[in-house]
Formats: C-alpha cells, sequence, structure tokens
C-alpha cells in the first residue's frame, strides 16, 4: 500500500503538470518501472491536428516572435487533417539510462502536409514539454519519498505523566492514498512540495514507566504534519482515545 500511495501521488502530480503545461486531458502518465525507477514517467495517449494546434500556440507563448510562428505555423497546416500525434512509452529492454530516451512521440504521415524539416522541429519541440514535466516529477518525486518514511530524528513527543509517559515517533507504515482522491492528492502534494510536509504514518505509544511496558499503541495514517506545527494541531485525539481504552481494558483484566 505505501508503494501505491507514492504511485498515485507521483501520477497525479505528473497529470497535474501536464494539464498546467497545455496538454489536454486525453495525455496522461504512466510509470515507466516504478519498482526499478520510481518517479519515471512517460506520456501516453493521442490528439487531433487541431488539439495540436491548441497546444503548440499555448506553449510557444513564452518564445520570441519568429521561432512561435514557425512552429504555429506548422501546427496550422495540420488543422482539419487526420494527422494525429501519438505518444508511448519505449518499449526498450533494458530498460533506457536516460529518462529522455523512454519518451516517444510520432506524428506519422504528417509529411504530406509538412516538409521533414518542420515536422522534425514540431516534435523535437512538443517533446522538449514533455522531457520538461517527466525531469520534474523525477526530482521531487525524491521528496515525496523522503516525506512519507521516518526520519533521521522519529521522535516527536515525548510527555509524561506520573508513572505514564506518552511518545509519538515517525513510523515505518501504510497510508491509504488511491487515484481517485484527487482532492487529497493536491493537498498532499502542495504541502509535501510547497511547505515541507510530513506524509509519515506516527505511532503514539503508552508506556507504564512503573513497570516498564508498553501497554498501548496506535498509529495515525494519512497525516499530514508541518514541522512548525504544535503536536496539538496534529495530533489525532481519536486514535489517543483509542490507545487510552486499550490499556484501560488491559488493566480491568489484570
Amino acid at each position: 500500500m505505501k508503494k501505491e500511495t507514492l504511485n498515485a501521488l507521483i501520477l497525479h502530480h505528473g497529470d497535474r503538470l501536464l494539464r498546467q503545461a497545455g496538454w489536454p486531458a486525453a495525455i496522461d502518465m504512466t510509470p515507466v518501472a516504478p519498482e526499478t525507477v520510481p518517479g519515471w514517467l512517460t506520456a501516453c495517449g493521442s490528439i487531433s491536428g487541431a488539439e495540436i494546434l491548441s497546444l503548440t500556440t499555448h506553449l510557444c507563448q513564452p518564445l520570441t516572435y519568429g521561432r512561435a510562428e514557425l512552429l504555429t505555423a506548422s501546427a496550422r497546416r495540420l488543422a482539419g487533417t487526420p494527422a494525429r500525434l501519438y505518444l508511448f512509452p519505449a518499449q526498450a529492454y533494458p530498460h533506457p539510462e536516460r529518462l529522455a530516451d523512454c519518451q516517444v512521440i510520432r506524428l506519422p504521415y504528417a509529411q504530406e502536409w509538412l516538409t521533414a524539416a518542420e515536422c522534425d522541429d514540431l516534435l523535437t519541440f512538443l517533446k522538449a514539454s514533455l522531457d520538461q514535466i517527466a525531469e520534474i516529477v523525477r526530482r521531487d518525486t525524491k521528496r515525496i519519498a523522503a516525506a512519507m518514511v521516518p526520519s533521521s530524528a522519529p521522535r516527536l513527543m515525548d510527555r509524561r505523566f506520573g508513572d505514564w509517559r506518552l511518545l509519538a515517533d515517525e513510523y515505518d507504515h501504510d497510508n491509504w492514498l488511491d487515484e481517485s482522491e484527487t482532492d487529497r492528492l493536491d493537498q498532499v502534494l502542495d504541502a509535501i512540495l510547497v511547505r515541507d510536509a510530513r506524509f509519515c504514518p506516527v505511532l503514539l505509544t503508552l508506556v507504564n514507566e512503573r513497570e516498564e511496558n508498553i501497554e498501548g499503541a496506535g498509529v495515525m495514517t494519512d497525516l499530514l504534519r508541518f514541522t512548525d506545527n504544535p503536536v496539538r494541531r496534529w495530533l489525532d485525539r481519536r486514535v489517543l482515545g483509542d490507545v487510552v481504552r486499550e490499556v484501560r481494558a488491559v488493566n480491568s483484566q489484570a
């Protein structure tokens, strides 16, 4: 489940960047090999000539007039034709050494309307957009993954109440997010990438100091924690209540 949560965050991040860059909804991201190269994504799908024109016009906005005019002129000649742009991952084995080598982009039959140089120029321009997005996701994956596992200093709280000590530690446990929870995925990604939040489960442990026994424990999952927030802002009192009830039940049976 931990890898599923990480993969859901990575894919959602890639799809968000595609939409922000102007790529239409028909194009989405797929992992290259999540077990060996987590965070390596490629775009998949196809778009029509009209969509190529709309996309190219949008992507050309930061360019100088001459360069933008050449690219949009090429895309304009494809609008209204049967031409389609196809995106898919490379099938090479072993896996390509560079992330950019994983992405395949094709525009078959385009030379009916464009010269070979115009076609190559347009494909190179569109692929550069995909490569940039994939590289951002690859880099950000390290931060996302690091936020989901215990840090080098996992102890978050140590409170003593008489003979009892309540401890909170980051814990190597599963979270429960999947790709359908788009709003929560957005929230988690923004918190991690913008505010350096932690998304690591937290283990609550209630220790009987006199007996030197752990008498109750519970895990807080799906927890976004900002490192500058006090304990009261992230402590799940429902989990704490379950831990206390567990201890009382054990003591009542003793």
